[in-house]
């Protein structure tokens, strides 16, 4: 008795693409595309791109920044804010010789979820430590007022330089600062 032939399906022919959008604060822009057999699947899946692309801006093409699939409505994927980063390369340039860096980190709490979010203040000249300690306690002060914000309005005031002018305002009255920027924030 002869066997019958079974066809062998192509796995491939069996999944479907699906488009990634960003988040409604970024205008819901497409990330990419990505297939997957079942949209279950999908969620979790995370997508890294750099500001420059998001905003359409060159001079932001070194801030990173990664989302991750949230759920999944026909064939579009929506995504939900994962992390932001600065490359350490570009971190290291800004620091120059005979000038001082101080980290502030912070964990900042909503109602129900955390944000961590580091910062840098950069100064012009080398720093005594009562200076750099009071630039930290003011980049501290403004951090933990943002708790009374929502995830979404801290993000878009970090990425857009909003942190950065409120802190460099108040620590330049103190000593010589040359830049102020937060280089790291990640969901929790």
């Amino acid at each position: 008795m002869a066997k019958a032939k079974q066809k062998n399906v192509n796995a491939w022919k069996k999944k479907k693409f699906y488009t990634i959008l960003a988040p409604s604060n970024f205008d819901e822009k497409e990330l990419g595309s990505t297939v997957s057999a079942d949209p279950g699947l999908l969620k979790g899946r995370t997508i890294q791109t750099s500001l420059a692309e998001l905003m359409d801006d060159r001079r932001k093409q070194h801030l990173k920044i990664t989302f991750e699939i949230d759920h999944v409505e026909k064939d579009k994927a929506y995504t939900k804010f994962k992390k932001f980063m600065i490359p350490v390369g570009y971190l290291r340039y800004k620091v120059r010789k005979d000038s001082t860096k101080v980290d502030v980190a912070s964990d900042i709490t909503f109602e129900n979820e955390k944000l961590r979010l580091k910062a840098m203040v950069l100064s012009r000249y080398k720093l005594s430590e009562p200076q750099r300690k009071e630039i930290s306690a003011i980049a501290k002060k403004h951090l933990s007022e943002y708790s009374k914000k929502t995830p979404e309005q801290v993000l878009q005031l970090t990425l857009f330089g909003k942190l950065g002018t409120e802190v460099y305002k108040e620590c330049r009255k103190i000593a010589p600062i040359n830049r102020v920027e937060a280089y790291h924030i990640e969901r929790l």
